[in-house]
């Protein structure tokens, strides 16, 4: 008899990776821990402290209707951990106490959402707030007439949110109070225009500079869900790079990797994904994801996930064919090495001029450092509850700072664009790089295109 080898078809061979993918998932997949009541008030606790004899208020985000899971305001989850809509967190400064304002729901909105803060009896117990109380026309009263310490402390100037930073709301604000037929002014803005109606003579300060110098330090708690996150992130991304090829699409690349997010336990995107190929690569937040990747394209992954609220933010680019033509490689070994120069250089003491100082030397030695000066010498931003995080460029860093590395380099008469980037923890030694599990070596970057992807059967 004539033995021979069986050779398994290659859809088969690829449905076997993906089971064993699967498998290697679930492993993987982080055990959601309980909610840590003393984390959240230790927090309030710091901002009390701060506010003296006065009064803080915080909003929480209003409910939305999109086909998108809510996702409670930054600065109002940072001090209770609540995902309730459309409610108000007070502090006062002088009993130390804090209250939620909530709104009651409807018998309707009880069958079909679940209940409120304000249907759970034991909601104050379970996050460690002291009173839970209706939001309505009777809150004013709450306050007397002249407030604790005659001062309160609101959000004076924009409150940032998942993808926007502070200042970059106060442009979306500008906007939809410009509109040329339905102006609408900001929800912040109305609080301060109501507080001034029916307590005016109390002293208005701003909070949000309060909530950025704590929000700014991360706390071993933040760390945990940073690193979690930023594996989760790397994880997705890596899965994307695999298998690219000409014909496939931006959007199969970002399917990938939410694949991944999804099945690792994110609770969502860090923001709105950005997988830029050809000349799409220079629009900086191009978010359409539909084009067809040619042969000799460059495409990059802009994206991250949110896990328990903290987010991981990660670039990387590579060439659609498997390997770089020689200026593309060029551009790419420089913005590589200015990585690890600013990587390098994250320390405690150090300042965001360091960083670009460090990443000045790199571009000059590639002959870059035009293009470095027309980016305003940016090389990355704070990131944590939000994509674009609080923090000042100026303040030193400390270990606890999170960091996003971001060197880049675009040539526009090739419309071309390259980035790379990773989230990184300032330590007592100097830092910790959170995303580094997806590789940027080159030649690393090379082997991973030419691993068949998960979603290759269906590709």
């Amino acid at each position: 008899m004539r033995h021979f080898r069986f050779k398994p078809p290659i859809e088969i061979l690829l449905l076997v990776r993906v089971s064993l993918l699967l498998a290697a998932f679930v492993s993987l997949a982080p055990a959601q821990s309980a909610f840590d009541k003393a984390e959240f008030a230790a927090r309030r606790a710091r901002v009390c402290q701060k506010i003296g004899d006065s009064v803080a208020m915080v909003l929480a985000n209003p409910k939305h209707i999109y086909p998108l899971k809510f996702r409670q305001s930054p600065d109002f989850y940072y001090l209770t951990g609540i995902e309730e809509p459309d409610a108000l967190l007070v502090l006062d400064g002088r009993s130390k106490r804090s209250t939620i304002f909530a709104i009651k729901k409807a018998g309707f909105r009880i069958a079909t959402e679940g209940p409120g803060l304000l249907d759970l009896p034991d909601a104050p117990a379970v996050y460690g707030i002291d009173r839970i109380v209706l939001f309505d026309e009777t809150f004013w009263l709450n306050f007397g007439s002249s407030g604790p310490g005659g001062k309160i402390y609101l959000p004076m100037t924009p409150p940032d949110d998942l993808e926007y930073s502070r200042g970059e709301m106060r442009f979306e604000d500008a906007d939809k109070a410009a509109h040329p037929v339905l102006p609408e002014n900001s929800r912040y803005s109305r609080l301060i225009a109501k507080v001034r109606q029916m307590q005016p003579q109390l002293d208005l300060a701003d909070i949000n500079p309060i909530l950025d110098q704590l929000r700014w330090v991360k706390t071993p708690y933040e760390i945990e869900r940073m690193r979690v996150s930023g594996k989760i992130g790397a994880e997705g991304v890596k899965e994307a790079i695999r298998g690219t090829k000409p014909g496939m699409y931006e959007y199969e690349l970002e399917a990938a990797a939410r694949f991944v997010f999804t099945r690792r336990g994110a609770r969502g995107d860090a923001f709105t994904p950005i997988v830029a190929s050809g000349p799409n690569t220079v629009i900086l937040h191009y978010t359409d994801n539909n084009r067809r990747m040619n042969a000799g394209d460059v495409v990059y992954m802009d994206y991250g996930s949110d896990y328990d609220y903290y987010v991981s933010d990660i670039t990387r680019t590579w060439p659609v064919s498997g390997k770089f033509t020689p200026e593309q490689e060029k551009m790419y070994r420089c913005i590589f090495e200015a990585r690890t120069a600013i990587i390098a250089a994250i320390k405690p003491g150090a300042k965001v001029s360091n960083l670009q100082d460090a990443a000045a030397v790199v571009y000059k030695k590639y002959g870059f450092e035009k293009e470095f000066e027309a980016f305003g010498r940016y090389v990355g931003h704070f990131v944590g509850l939000s994509v674009h995080d609080v923090g000042d460029e100026d303040w030193a860093f400390v270990p606890g700072v999170v960091f996003n590395v971001e060197p880049l380099i675009q040539n526009d008469q090739q419309k071309i664009h390259l980035r790379l980037e990773d989230t990184v923890l300032v330590t007592a030694a100097g830092s910790e790089n959170l995303t580094a599990a997806v590789p940027a070596e080159l030649n690393a970057v090379y082997a991973l295109i030419r691993q068949p992807a998960i979603g290759a059967a269906v590709r």
